[in-house]
């Protein structure tokens, strides 16, 4: 029963997010007269503004869109390699991991400019794993599909370059369990990366909510967001038992540092959280051990426009590493990573 009203909840707030996406995109009609999106003014003044074709923030995109029509697809590979186990208590310092769960997950993104103000997109990604503990099936090690993707993003407020008012941008992602559904094997421990912003928790369906903004001041550029995560129930490691996670709750802070406009090189200096509750969205008590955990990370990188053509197309890249700095009922671990984005002809 809880399980079928728990589901009936999620299918709930995708039927409203249904109707919200098509309110938005009916409001692009100027007959409706109704200032929900950015003025053609506000769009030329961003448009003629300081923005140089770099990479941006390495985790996810940023506020701002590409182009109404124009294409882009980001090829993204991240690692984790363990090192130790966060203890029962707030901490900067870790014990000696019992097994090292190392894993690689590369993905790949495709972003479509729907409007002006409205973007569409839809993601792929696989995961190999080893670890010296075996999972409960006696592997210890493990690939195949990940998780996939649809992500829709919404951008009513667009920055001023004028003032300190940034770009806004509402994020929706809904997770698919593919990786359940293909029968790939669970890295032992989870693989709740917090290298992946938004993050849910492998083999679960999740929907995620976000709010994010980007503000650029020559030479910089400052990017955040915070993402909210329901997971649905999923599969458990106890046979027969339904998984009730605890909701997600990651978030991300950026300052970049474009070094040469003409090249796109740059550095950026990132942080980003992640955080297990002990309560779901839908009110079932959670029945997952660790009940929660949190992560604390902070990230070096460097950013590279490889090629650029008059066009619209473009080739940026972005390579970094996260650390793990402080954290509780977590893996302490690094996740190096490198990311591309093509931007295909501009229509």
């Amino acid at each position: 029963m809880l399980a079928d009203r728990t589901n009936r909840v999620a299918a709930g707030a995708l039927i409203r997010l249904s109707f919200t996406l098509a309110s938005l995109l009916s409001l692009h009609d100027p007959a409706y007269g109704i200032d929900w999106v950015p003025t053609d003014a506000e769009m030329a003044r961003y448009r003629e503004s300081w923005n140089p074709p770099t990479h941006g923030t390495t985790f996810t995109s940023s506020a701002d869109l590409a182009r109404q029509g124009q294409w882009y697809v980001r090829a993204y590979v991240q690692g984790q390699i363990g090192s130790g186990q966060y203890v029962n208590s707030p901490s900067s310092t870790s014990t000696a991991a019992p097994f090292s769960p190392d894993a690689v997950s590369p993905a790949a993104i495709l972003y479509y400019g729907l409007t002006r103000h409205v973007s569409v997109a839809m993601g792929v990604s696989w995961i190999y794993w080893r670890s010296d503990k075996p999972d409960s099936e006696g592997n210890t090690s493990g690939g195949g599909i990940g998780s996939t993707s649809l992500i829709f993003k919404y951008r009513p407020i667009v920055q001023n370059p004028d003032s300190w008012r940034p770009s806004i941008s509402l994020y929706t992602k809904l997770s698919l369990p593919t990786n359940r559904w293909f029968g790939t094997p669970e890295i032992p421990g989870g693989f709740t990366p917090l290298s992946r912003v938004p993050s849910s928790r492998f083999e679960a369906a999740a929907v995620t909510e976000g709010l994010l903004f980007r503000k650029n001041v020559e030479p910089f550029r400052i990017t955040g967001n915070v993402f909210y995560s329901y997971n649905l129930p999923g599969p458990s490691s106890t046979v027969g038992m339904t998984a009730y996670a605890g909701d997600l709750i990651s978030s991300h802070l950026a300052l970049e540092h474009v070094l040469d406009q003409r090249t796109g090189f740059g550095y950026l200096l990132e942080f980003a959280t992640l955080n297990q509750l002990t309560t779901r969205l839908d009110g079932h008590p959670t029945n997952t051990t660790p009940a929660s955990f949190w992560l604390l990370g902070v990230q070096p990188g460097l950013e590279y426009t490889f090629s650029r053509y008059e066009s619209g197309a473009k080739l940026v890249g972005a390579i970094g590493v996260m650390f793990t700095i402080a954290g509780q009922n977590d893996i302490r671990a690094v996740y190096p990573n490198i990311s591309f984005k093509y931007f295909f002809d501009q229509n």
